[in-house]
Protein backbone atom coordinates (compact mmCIF):
# COMPACT_ATOMS: atom_id res chain seq x y z
CA UNK A 1 0.00 0.00 0.00
CA UNK A 2 1.54 3.23 -1.09
CA UNK A 3 1.72 6.13 1.20
CA UNK A 4 -0.44 9.05 0.23
CA UNK A 5 1.55 12.11 -0.72
CA UNK A 6 1.20 15.07 1.63
CA UNK A 7 -0.47 18.13 0.16
CA UNK A 8 1.96 20.75 -1.05
CA UNK A 9 1.93 23.95 1.03
CA UNK A 10 -0.10 26.75 -0.41
CA UNK A 11 1.96 29.49 -1.99
CA UNK A 12 1.15 32.84 -0.42
CA UNK A 13 1.21 35.80 -2.63
CA UNK A 14 2.95 38.94 -1.24
CA UNK A 15 0.49 41.70 -0.33
CA UNK A 16 0.25 44.55 -2.77
CA UNK A 17 0.48 48.12 -1.47
CA UNK A 18 -2.51 50.23 -2.21
CA UNK A 19 -1.36 53.23 -4.31
CA UNK A 20 -3.73 55.38 -2.32
CA UNK A 21 -1.79 54.54 0.84
CA UNK A 22 1.45 55.65 -0.82
CA UNK A 23 -0.13 58.92 -1.88
CA UNK A 24 -1.42 59.48 1.65
CA UNK A 25 2.00 58.87 3.18
CA UNK A 26 3.54 61.28 0.71
CA UNK A 27 1.01 63.98 1.62
CA UNK A 28 1.66 63.50 5.35
CA UNK A 29 5.43 63.79 4.81
CA UNK A 30 4.94 66.95 2.76
CA UNK A 31 2.71 68.46 5.48
CA UNK A 32 5.29 67.73 8.19
CA UNK A 33 8.04 69.28 6.09
CA UNK A 34 5.91 72.40 5.53
CA UNK A 35 5.22 72.80 9.26
CA UNK A 36 8.92 72.40 10.07
CA UNK A 37 9.74 75.02 7.47
CA UNK A 38 7.21 77.48 8.89
CA UNK A 39 8.50 77.01 12.45
CA UNK A 40 12.08 77.43 11.28
CA UNK A 41 11.21 80.60 9.40
CA UNK A 42 9.34 81.99 12.39
CA UNK A 43 12.40 81.37 14.56
CA UNK A 44 14.67 83.42 12.31
CA UNK A 45 14.65 86.33 14.75
CA UNK A 46 17.33 88.10 16.72
CA UNK A 47 17.85 88.62 20.43
CA UNK A 48 17.51 92.29 21.35
CA UNK A 49 17.26 94.07 24.70
CA UNK A 50 14.14 95.72 26.08
CA UNK A 51 13.48 97.92 29.10
CA UNK A 52 11.27 96.16 31.70
CA UNK A 53 10.65 99.50 33.45
CA UNK A 54 11.04 103.19 32.66
CA UNK A 55 14.70 104.11 32.20
CA UNK A 56 15.83 107.70 32.58
CA UNK A 57 18.89 109.63 31.49
CA UNK A 58 21.93 109.06 33.67
CA UNK A 59 21.14 105.49 34.72
CA UNK A 60 23.85 102.87 34.24
CA UNK A 61 22.52 99.69 32.65
CA UNK A 62 23.85 96.16 32.91
CA UNK A 63 22.41 92.99 31.42
CA UNK A 64 20.55 92.34 34.70
CA UNK A 65 18.55 95.55 34.22
CA UNK A 66 17.16 94.51 30.83
CA UNK A 67 15.06 91.79 29.23
CA UNK A 68 16.13 89.70 26.26
CA UNK A 69 13.48 89.38 23.57
CA UNK A 70 13.64 87.43 20.35
CA UNK A 71 12.07 89.44 17.57
CA UNK A 72 11.98 89.19 13.79
CA UNK A 73 12.86 92.71 12.72
CA UNK A 74 13.48 91.67 9.14
CA UNK A 75 16.13 94.31 8.41
CA UNK A 76 19.84 94.59 8.92
CA UNK A 77 21.23 97.45 10.95
CA UNK A 78 17.96 97.84 12.84
CA UNK A 79 19.61 100.02 15.50
CA UNK A 80 18.46 98.18 18.61
CA UNK A 81 20.76 97.06 21.42
CA UNK A 82 21.67 93.37 21.48
CA UNK A 83 23.27 91.39 24.33
CA UNK A 84 26.55 91.43 22.42
CA UNK A 85 26.50 95.25 22.40
CA UNK A 86 26.38 95.54 26.20
CA UNK A 87 29.82 95.58 27.89
CA UNK A 88 30.29 94.14 31.36
CA UNK A 89 30.69 97.61 32.87
CA UNK A 90 27.35 98.64 31.43
CA UNK A 91 26.11 101.59 29.40
CA UNK A 92 24.63 104.93 30.39
CA UNK A 93 21.12 105.98 29.36
CA UNK A 94 21.20 109.25 27.44
CA UNK A 95 17.44 109.71 26.98
CA UNK A 96 14.24 108.32 28.43
CA UNK A 97 13.35 104.76 27.38
CA UNK A 98 9.77 103.71 28.05
CA UNK A 99 8.78 100.52 29.86
CA UNK A 100 8.55 97.67 27.39
CA UNK A 101 10.43 99.59 24.68
CA UNK A 102 13.25 97.99 22.73
CA UNK A 103 16.46 99.82 23.63
CA UNK A 104 17.81 101.90 20.73
CA UNK A 105 21.59 102.01 20.45
CA UNK A 106 21.26 105.78 20.07
CA UNK A 107 19.68 106.03 23.55
CA UNK A 108 22.76 104.75 25.43
CA UNK A 109 26.38 105.80 25.70
CA UNK A 110 29.61 103.92 26.38
CA UNK A 111 30.32 105.96 29.50
CA UNK A 112 29.12 109.02 31.30
CA UNK A 113 31.98 110.68 29.51
CA UNK A 114 33.18 114.27 29.46
CA UNK A 115 29.96 115.84 28.21
CA UNK A 116 27.47 115.33 31.04
CA UNK A 117 27.17 114.44 34.70
CA UNK A 118 24.49 114.26 37.38
CA UNK A 119 24.04 116.72 40.22
CA UNK A 120 21.47 117.09 43.00
CA UNK A 121 20.07 120.57 43.52
CA UNK A 122 17.55 122.05 45.95
CA UNK A 123 14.74 123.92 44.22
CA UNK A 124 12.96 126.95 45.63
CA UNK A 125 9.88 126.23 43.52
CA UNK A 126 8.25 122.84 43.05
CA UNK A 127 8.34 121.03 39.76
CA UNK A 128 5.18 121.08 37.71
CA UNK A 129 2.80 118.17 38.19
CA UNK A 130 3.29 117.05 34.59
CA UNK A 131 7.10 116.87 34.75
CA UNK A 132 8.38 113.31 34.55
CA UNK A 133 11.85 111.68 34.68
CA UNK A 134 13.59 112.15 31.36
CA UNK A 135 11.94 115.50 30.59
CA UNK A 136 14.19 118.29 29.33
CA UNK A 137 14.51 121.19 31.77
CA UNK A 138 16.22 124.54 31.97
CA UNK A 139 17.72 125.45 35.33
CA UNK A 140 17.09 129.07 36.36
CA UNK A 141 18.88 130.93 39.15
CA UNK A 142 17.88 134.09 40.98
CA UNK A 143 21.07 135.34 42.69
CA UNK A 144 20.85 135.89 46.44
CA UNK A 145 21.31 139.49 47.50
CA UNK A 146 21.35 141.03 50.96
CA UNK A 147 18.43 141.07 53.40
CA UNK A 148 16.85 137.98 51.88
CA UNK A 149 16.35 139.59 48.50
CA UNK A 150 17.04 137.97 45.14
CA UNK A 151 18.06 139.35 41.79
CA UNK A 152 16.53 138.77 38.37
CA UNK A 153 16.51 135.08 37.39
CA UNK A 154 18.50 133.80 34.44
CA UNK A 155 19.14 130.40 32.89
CA UNK A 156 22.38 128.88 34.19
CA UNK A 157 21.98 125.42 32.57
CA UNK A 158 19.94 124.64 29.50
CA UNK A 159 19.15 121.23 28.09
CA UNK A 160 19.29 119.40 31.42
CA UNK A 161 17.23 116.28 32.06
CA UNK A 162 15.35 115.21 35.16
CA UNK A 163 16.76 111.94 36.48
CA UNK A 164 14.59 111.66 39.60
CA UNK A 165 13.10 113.51 42.52
CA UNK A 166 15.10 112.98 45.70
CA UNK A 167 13.12 112.02 48.79
CA UNK A 168 14.64 113.83 51.78
CA UNK A 169 14.70 111.86 55.00
CA UNK A 170 15.58 114.95 56.98
CA UNK A 171 13.76 118.23 57.42
CA UNK A 172 13.27 120.36 54.33
CA UNK A 173 13.77 124.04 55.05
CA UNK A 174 11.15 126.60 54.16
CA UNK A 175 13.30 127.89 51.31
CA UNK A 176 13.29 124.48 49.62
CA UNK A 177 10.46 122.98 47.58
CA UNK A 178 12.30 119.70 47.07
CA UNK A 179 15.49 118.22 45.69
CA UNK A 180 16.01 116.77 42.23
CA UNK A 181 18.80 114.92 40.47
CA UNK A 182 19.59 116.40 37.08
CA UNK A 183 21.73 115.26 34.18
CA UNK A 184 23.57 118.44 33.19
CA UNK A 185 26.22 119.41 30.65
CA UNK A 186 29.64 119.56 32.32
CA UNK A 187 30.16 123.04 30.96
CA UNK A 188 27.41 124.24 33.33
CA UNK A 189 28.61 122.49 36.49
CA UNK A 190 30.73 125.40 37.75
CA UNK A 191 27.83 127.85 37.46
CA UNK A 192 25.48 125.47 39.24
CA UNK A 193 27.93 124.89 42.09
CA UNK A 194 28.48 128.63 42.41
CA UNK A 195 24.71 129.20 42.62
CA UNK A 196 24.38 126.50 45.27
CA UNK A 197 27.24 127.93 47.34
CA UNK A 198 25.80 131.44 47.05
CA UNK A 199 22.34 130.34 48.25
CA UNK A 200 20.65 131.40 45.02
CA UNK A 201 17.00 130.48 44.40
CA UNK A 202 16.91 127.72 41.78
CA UNK A 203 13.98 126.66 39.64
CA UNK A 204 13.74 123.91 37.03
CA UNK A 205 11.37 124.76 34.18
CA UNK A 206 10.40 122.52 31.22
CA UNK A 207 12.55 123.58 28.30
CA UNK A 208 9.51 124.12 26.07
CA UNK A 209 8.25 126.79 28.50
CA UNK A 210 11.55 128.63 29.03
CA UNK A 211 11.98 131.94 27.29
CA UNK A 212 14.72 134.49 27.37
CA UNK A 213 17.71 133.66 29.58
Amino acid sequence: MSESSSPSPAVRSSPRLDPRLLVGLALVAASVAAVVGIVTAADEGEDVLAAPTLLTAGEVLTIDDLEVRRVALGIEGHGYLTPADLPAEGLVVTRTIGAGELVPRAAVGDARGPNATTIVVALSTALGATVRPGDALDLWSAPALDAGRFGAPAVIASGTQLVRSVIDEGIVTGAEAGRVELLVPRRDVARILHALANGDALSAIPASLSIGG
